[in-house]
């Protein structure tokens, strides 16, 4: 770990050198371990003067605004319960918003969150909480308090979700000073990630290029191909990110995916026209819907009608802003492209883009998943900013799990769906074995299965099939409302048939040390937040 002359020595040679800086940030891989939470507490207790009050320890920070998009500063939130009941508790206040914030923010789906977040409030003493997580906003109040309202955002950072979780955990169980969880809190949110921003493009560049194979089951030249094509989206991604273009990211990756995927594949190299789904397919692999597909069916099945729709048809459109981009794109380079499938015709009936792939065109799929799925899980987890010392944890869940599920499919022992739920039943089993060994959350460990399943692949070739019907009356087209719903619904049955016997195991049995009786009063909070319809599911 760096002490902080090193720090200081590294930040006088930037000043001086810039170029050389900026390159080694580039660069920049933290080959350490994540130092333990135990340890962390205990050098923030250190720092900070013992004969000092909490609130003065806190003084310095108080002013900044709350992080994650939320302008408002810590001191207004501890205004908000001055000259109250409460006033004492403000700093436990900050904590948990803070906590469930960071949660969403790096990862954690909202039913662990709420569990624990609940935990955390009762070993922190605060009375009668409220919550209501969603994926673009938090509320929650504690007694006759003000209500709270916060901005948040869904994304996946595995370094820093495994330390606010372990955060959270040491907090429900043991007495903490809340200055001190604050100080750790503020040092995990503002650490850098592992890895440097090209090192990360690297990790999203292979991890799509063996998508070719691992999860489309392509050639070689297929992976050559989609090799070449990535490196256009991740650029326009990297574009979006810098300019404040979020909100068209999505649609102009597509568009550039569009526009260079018919000059790599007619100029560069020639493949079947069939191959080509996998060629963009493969380029646009983050953006493919998955765990909206998952998560939507899981939070209607448990009574969250709103949000769980709300991400349905958030997959649903974002199939079709996907199919939209992709067909504005080719018309570029792709004109009349599909000639020799038309019989010699040329218009828009030859410049549709390719939506029927060819199936199991290149290696067996013993050896893709068996071999090729190491490096494709590696460089995934490693695009998730998981650290080297991390990955086998996630290995034990995503390698096995993705074996027997093609190991299923292969034998054609079950129907479809029904191979969906039990390769999903037995990921989340050995996720949840996981989190309860050493408290790894499920979601680190199953997203990249859901990554290299790529459920979402089959609905965007629907919409470009349906896109296609117009011109080629003849066009054989799936519903792909119902095929998305389906296939997120079996996923969906297995992963709640597996949690909903392990989360009473891994989240019921918490025993606090600093308080007595916790048992009985998290089984109530468990139980109210079980029966309230702002109980939402993993987003």
């Amino acid at each position: 770990m760096s002490t902080p002359r090193v720090e200081q020595m590294r930040s006088d040679s930037a000043r001086k050198h810039p170029a050389w800086a900026a390159v080694r940030e580039a660069f920049r891989v933290d080959w350490g371990p994540r130092t333990s939470v135990e340890k962390l507490l205990e050098d923030a207790g250190r720092a900070l003067d013992e004969e000092q009050g909490a609130l003065r320890r806190r003084e310095p920070r108080l002013d900044q605004a709350l992080g994650f998009g939320n302008t408002v500063t810590e001191r207004e939130i501890l205004q908000m319960y001055a000259s109250t009941a409460y006033q004492e508790k403000g700093l436990c206040v900050i904590l948990v918003l803070k906590l469930a914030v960071a949660m969403l923010e790096y990862g954690q789906n909202t039913v662990d969150a709420e569990l624990m977040l609940l935990k955390v409030i009762h070993s922190l003493g605060l009375p009668h909480p409220h919550l209501n997580l969603g994926a673009r906003s938090l509320q929650m109040s504690f007694g006759g308090g003000p209500v709270h309202l916060m901005n948040c955002k869904m994304d996946l950072l595995a370094d820093k979700l495994l330390d606010i979780s372990a955060l959270c955990r040491h907090i429900a169980e043991n007495k903490v000073d809340p200055a001190d969880a604050l100080c750790v809190l503020d040092g995990i949110i503002q650490r850098p990630l592992p890895f440097g921003w090209l090192v990360h493009f690297f990790n999203l560049e292979c991890v799509c290029s063996w998508a070719a194979l691992a999860a489309f089951f392509g050639t070689w030249q297929d992976m050559a191909a989609a090799a070449m094509i990535t490196p256009f989206a991740l650029l326009t991604r990297q574009f979006c990110m810098r300019k404040g273009l979020a909100n068209l990211e999505l649609l102009l990756c597509s568009l550039v995916v569009g526009i260079v995927t018919p000059l790599v594949w007619r100029y560069i190299v020639e493949v079947p026209l069939c191959h080509v789904p996998i060629l963009w397919g493969s380029a646009l692999l983050i953006y493919l819907p998955g765990c909206e597909l998952i998560y939507g069916a899981y939070e209607i099945k448990y009574g969250s009608v709103i949000n769980g729709a709300a991400q349905l048809m958030a997959a649903l459109v974002r199939c079709m802003i996907m199919g939209v981009g992709l067909t504005i794109g080719w018309q570029v380079f792709g004109r009349d492209a599909a000639m020799a499938a038309t019989d010699g015709k040329r218009g828009a009936i030859a410049s549709m883009v390719p939506a029927d792939a060819c199936s199991f065109t290149g290696p067996s799929w013993q050896f893709v998943f068996g071999v090729l799925n190491f490096p494709m899980l590696f460089h995934c987890f490693l695009s998730l900013n998981m650290r080297l010392a991390d990955l086998i944890n996630g290995f034990c869940v995503a390698y096995p799990s993705l074996f027997a599920f093609m190991a299923l499919v292969q034998m054609g022992t079950f129907p479809d769906y029904v191979t969906d739920a039990i390769g999903m039943f037995i990921a989340a089993n050995l996720g949840s074995a996981l989190e309860r060994w050493n408290g790894t959350p499920i979601c680190i460990s199953i997203v990249p299965m859901v990554i290299i399943l790529a459920p979402g692949w089959p609905s965007v070739r629907s919409v470009l099939g349906s896109m296609q019907k117009s011109v080629i009356p003849d066009e054989k087209v799936t519903d792909f409302w119902t095929d998305l719903a389906l296939q997120g619904a079996a996923y969906a049955v297995g992963l709640s048939l597996a949690l909903g016997m392990w989360r009473a195991w891994n989240h019921g049995h918490t025993q606090t040390r600093s308080q007595s009786g916790t048992n009985d009063a998290e089984s109530d909070l468990s139980e109210e937040s079980g029966s309230s319809d702002s109980r939402l599911s993993p987003c």
